[in-house]
């Protein structure tokens, strides 16, 4: 269902009965200067006040061009548990553009000091996050500031202040794994899918719902994904009902063209091809075989060049490069492909239709498809 004229007129965010915080809520553990990789830590054994300022003689010291930081332009102190910053200054300051005398810091809060540099309170989880974004988007710092709007991009879905927009390819798996770091596993995501009743299994763990009220239904407080190629029929009822003052679910909207962030009133966040990182490949499948490696509690997952070149030539999107550094732990430490298999939840036949279907360089001996990677 593609047909805009279908589309309700939408302010560009949702503004009803909306909540301050969000499910990111540890402890602020540093500052960073948006769109760079600067960072001012702090430190809990020290409670202030500190100065945050253009001044040598400042705990937390900004470089700033464009002079409309103060030499002493803020100061940060440890109140009651949480970090306080007050402003001292003649440029102002702000809490994500809004002009404030005091303010908390709460993991992702942007601070402006004057219009001049924006800091971003970090937490140990919105540091994961971070990294998350910057894997899929990239670690150049070329990439630094699309990272950063993406990072705002989430926390303002998380909040219902706006709609995401993820613009790629095989992008549910990455909406989930937002979902996760940003909402945490506990709440529910559903795929709104009009092709298939409500399902989950071990091979295919995504749930899905055949129409959008029944996704928000299942997702409450959770996360609705919807599809902009295969929206609902009933999508004008499942915005006015996100909108509802006591609605605590996200939305966000997988798409491959941009233009469909249009019809949500959103700015995508666009997700280049692995093919367009060729030099980030290696990082990227190293980071990916550590997870895997955790996820099943082996002490390290050492991919040989067989198996890397495997990766770089057959595995095109960043979801089924996840999926191979599972599947070739999952065979390292249970011993087989079936015995992998069921160490993953899933049949021995999927997991073969799988490898084959990706050229496997496992399977190239048909008389012993079972047999262990080398």
């Amino acid at each position: 269902m593609r047909n805009r004229d279908f589309m309700p007129s939408l302010p560009p965010t949702i503004t009803s009965a909306l909540t301050e915080e969000w499910a990111i809520n540890d402890e602020v553990v540093r500052l960073r200067e948006w769109g760079t990789d600067r960072v001012h830590p702090l430190f809990t054994d020290r409670p202030g006040p500190f100065t945050i300022g253009t001044a040598s003689t400042c705990e937390v010291q900004i470089r700033d061009k464009t002079r409309r930081v103060s030499r002493e332009h803020a100061h940060l102190q440890r109140i009651q548990g949480r970090w306080t910053v007050l402003d001292r200054s003649k440029h102002g300051l702000y809490r994500d553009g809004a002009k404030l005398d005091k303010l908390v810091l709460v993991p992702g809060v942007e601070i402006g000091l004057g219009g001049g540099v924006t800091l971003v309170a970090e937490s140990a989880r919105s540091i994961a996050l971070r990294n998350f974004l910057s894997r899929i988007l990239g670690w150049s710092t070329a990439c630094a500031e699309a990272v950063d709007l993406a990072l705002r991009a989430t926390r303002l879905a998380a909040r219902r202040r706006a709609i995401l927009v993820l613009c790629g390819h095989d992008l549910v798996p990455l909406a989930e794994e937002l979902h996760r770091l940003t909402l945490t596993s506990a709440r529910p995501f559903v795929l709104c899918n009009p092709r298939r009743r409500t399902s989950e299994t071990a091979g295919n763990p995504t749930r899905c719902a055949s129409s959008g009220l029944a996704a928000l239904e299942e997702a409450a407080a959770g996360t609705v994904c919807l599809w902009a190629k295969l929206l609902p029929s009933d999508l004008r009822d499942l915005l006015a009902a996100l909108r509802r003052p006591g609605c605590q679910t996200q939305l966000v909207v997988c798409s491959e063209s941009t233009r469909d962030a249009e019809l949500f009133h959103a700015i995508p966040v666009v997700i280049p091809p692995v093919a367009s990182r060729r030099d980030e490949i290696d990082r990227i499948v190293e980071e990916y075989a550590v997870e895997s490696a955790a996820s099943l509690g082996m002490g390290e997952l050492r991919l040989d060049p067989t198996e890397r070149a495997w990766i770089r030539r057959h595995l095109h999107t960043l979801p089924d490069i996840q999926k191979a550094t599972l599947r070739l732990a999952a065979i390292r430490q249970a011993g087989s492909i079936s015995a992998g298999a069921l160490r993953l939840g899933i049949s021995h036949v999927a997991m073969l239709k799988w490898l084959r279907s990706h050229a496997y360089p496992g399977l190239a001996k048909p008389r012993d498809p079972d047999a262990p990677p080398r």
